[in-house]
């Protein structure tokens, strides 16, 4: 009853909550620049009020969900190198905001990788560093990753100093009493949640203090899986163990038959391709034989990015037979540069890539204007909640192994997606607040929107197959959402637009189930929404960017761009620019600071290597391969042997074009590769992938 409770409660919060924050940050962005700084100011705090109270729901309702047993937990490889630098660049703004020095180590001794949920152990260690920071006036934080101690007692049965790895947060704040230990973990929300997760991961936490001289907070947990199934479901972990185990050999299962019909794969034919287009495409690691020098004008194009050669191969197949031009990527920034140079049809998406993970590819690619409105459909081997991949942006998920059929489907889905075409939007809400704003931000990318405020004009304005995209609240006064899609269906329209269903209702398996029978989509009301409603309906368009060049006024095309404005994850972050010309250093640092990158520069790869001992905060180098004194090679290879570089992106430049050069450099720990003379929109590109942070 509680747990039903509070998601009422919270469909009935984030429903007024939506529209506070969209026109709160419609009046922050202050476009029209009618607002004078006190009421931009004003506006800001309205805003920032509005996303507290969010966190506050959100935090309540995971709550609420471990104690009702409902929140799920999905096991997977945790590299605790990727846990570690996550939290870095969340939490070193706000402890260089307090004057406090924030630290993380891995000990040498500890593994690489645990099997573990990433998403669970994030939000612990998240809310034990907010809870640090927040309580230390001076000093330093520090996380250390290490095993446990020989003499730990542990409460949980299943843990021993053998099986298990200690996340230790320590600050030097005010810390606790001795007579406030017992009682702080039900003190706030934070902790609270922190302890409730520890115990669904299978571990622990445990706290030593001294008073104003600071805490510790460690974090215990199972090395594997098989301490985690005693907390969690059994069935559940089994079958996302199994998942993960058949990742390799699931693809091999998919019927021969879309083996034995394949067609011979084409030959490369460069001589029709521009120079620019080849230098772009052969600067990436070509995963298996494609269709990329073979593309010409109307081509159907599909993408796919998978890391497993026979699955990758067994796909190209079967869309060469369906009549698109195909190409791979084995890893996910070469599946990004694909996307964003070639602009596919379509893009089939694997979630355990080598590189990045397939949900930030899918983040990547929803975040750019470029790409926002290609339909990404999963398949992966890894277990996957639909919802969860609808909420990103996808249209839909299938997991390992896919038999023939399915595979059909997609490409229909594919298909209809990218050739529909929007003008007509019909928005039923009865809030009239909300519809408003929903109204007002489809208004501003050139779209023509409709309210009505009821379940009966809803399907009646549905019915009359004017409407090119409806979207749609759940909570009508006079129908459900779901009984009014239900007798839509049962109409005489012969074709039904696309349902985005657009609510603050907590949905449940059973709503979800008959929901996927009807609508495309689903956006929960809250962070982000704005731009995932308009990423879901560029789904439908066909090019964004082109339908983005013809908005008329200068309010609209500044509306969308504060929505998607991609070089803004690039203002102040710090590059080192390594170079002995002295020309290109010039040049290529004035473009880099007029897009708001922070820039050092150094003359040869000796000069580099003592700018990078003396500060650790650069984000990316960028490093020419032939100096003087040290090379590029040289350098690169001393700095990934320094502990704060050795994850850095290190984008090698050289007028050097043979093969074994750029073999050479990859080899000395580059992650990228470009010949001069540099172009400048494609290496912003490149920044924005491995810069990419979402806000």
């Amino acid at each position: 009853y509680k747990s039903e409770f509070l998601a009422n409660m919270s469909h009935e919060l984030r429903t007024p909550l939506n529209s506070l924050l969209l026109l709160a940050k419609g009046l922050a962005d202050n476009v029209s620049g009618h607002l004078d700084e006190t009421e931009v100011e004003d506006a800001h705090i309205i805003y920032d009020g509005g996303q507290s109270l969010l966190h506050l729901i959100n935090d309540i309702l995971d709550l609420s969900k471990v104690e009702a047993g409902k929140l799920n937990i999905h096991l997977e490889k945790v590299q605790l190198g990727h846990i570690k630098e996550k939290l870095l660049q969340l939490f070193n703004p706000l402890a260089k905001d307090r004057n406090i020095q924030l630290s993380a180590s891995i000990a040498p001794k500890a593994p690489i990788h645990i099997i573990s949920d990433s998403l669970r152990l994030e939000q612990i260690l998240r809310n034990l560093l907010s809870n640090a920071i927040k309580f230390t006036e001076m000093g330093e934080v520090k996380i250390n990753f290490t095993l446990p101690a020989e003499n730990t007692r542990f409460r949980h049965k299943q843990l021993t100093v053998t099986n298990s790895l200690a996340i230790t947060v320590s600050d030097t704040g005010v810390g606790i009493a001795k007579d406030k230990l017992q009682a702080i973990c039900g003190t706030g929300l934070g902790l609270t949640i922190a302890r409730e997760l520890s115990h669904l991961l299978g571990g622990e936490i445990q706290l030593t203090s001294q008073l104003n001289k600071g805490s510790s907070f460690t974090l215990f947990l199972p090395l594997s899986s098989d301490e985690v199934a005693s907390s969690a479901s059994k069935i559940e972990t089994e079958a996302i163990a199994a998942s993960l185990e058949s990742k390799n050999s699931a693809a091999s299962t998919l019927p021969q038959q879309a083996v034995a019909n394949s067609p011979a794969a084409h030959q490369a034919n460069t001589s029709e391709l521009a120079s620019i287009d080849r230098e772009i495409d052969l600067e990436l690691n070509i995963f298996i034989d494609d269709d990329r020098f073979n593309i010409v004008a109307d081509d159907k194009i599909l993408l796919v990015i998978d890391d497993d050669k026979i699955f990758a191969k067994i796909l190209r197949d079967y869309t060469r037979k369906s009549g698109y031009k195909c190409l791979v990527a084995g890893d996910g920034r070469s599946g990004i540069y694909l996307a964003q140079h070639h602009q596919p049809n379509g893009i089939i998406l694997d979630l355990m890539l080598p590189d990045i993970d397939g949900h930030q590819v899918l983040e990547q690619l929803k975040s750019s204007l470029k790409t926002q409105h290609i339909p990404v459909e999963i398949i992966s081997a890894h277990s996957e909640n639909r919802s969860e991949a609808l909420a990103g942006g996808a249209i839909g998920l299938q997991t390992k192994p896919v038999s023939s059929e399915q595979l059909h489907q997609v490409l229909i889905d594919i298909e209809n997606l990218s050739t529909a075409k929007i003008r007509q939007v019909l928005i039923i809400e009865d809030n009239q607040h909300h519809s408003k704003a929903t109204s007002k931000l489809l208004e501003n990318i050139g779209l023509k929107a409709t309210c009505v405020s009821t379940g009966e004009k809803g399907c009646a304005a549905i019915l009359t197959g004017k409407y090119d995209c409806v979207i749609l609240d759940l909570g009508l006064h006079d129908m459900s959402g779901i009984e009014l899609l239900k007798q839509v269906n049962t109409g005489n329209l012969e074709v039904l637009p696309p349902v985005i269903v657009y609510t603050g209702k907590e949905i449940s398996d059973q709503e979800q189930a008959e929901l996927d029978k009807y609508s495309s989509t689903v956006v929960i009301k809250g962070t982000g929404s704005p731009e995932r409603l308009l990423d879901d309906i560029s789904l439908f368009l066909h090019g964004i960017e082109e339908k983005f060049s013809k908005l008329t006024t200068p309010q609209d095309k500044n509306a969308m761009r504060l929505l998607h404005d991609e070089d803004a994850m690039l203002q102040g972050r710090k590059i080192l620019l390594t170079d002995d010309d002295m020309r290109n250093t010039y040049a290529l640092s004035k473009k880099l600071i007029d897009i708001g990158c922070d820039v050092e520069m150094a003359n040869n790869g000796k000069e580099a290597v003592e700018i990078l001992r003396e500060q650790n905060d650069f984000e990316l180098i960028l490093m020419d391969t032939m100096m003087p004194v040290m090379d590029g090679n040289e350098a690169t290879q001393i700095i990934r042997n320094m502990n704060s570089y050795k994850k850095i992106p290190i984008i090698a430049l050289t007028a050097k074009t043979m093969p074994e050069d750029r073999e050479l450099a990859l080899k000395s720990g580059a992650s990228e590769y470009l010949t001069k003379p540099i172009d400048f929109d494609k290496l912003v590109s490149i920044l924005r992938i491995w810069l990419f942070k979402k806000d």
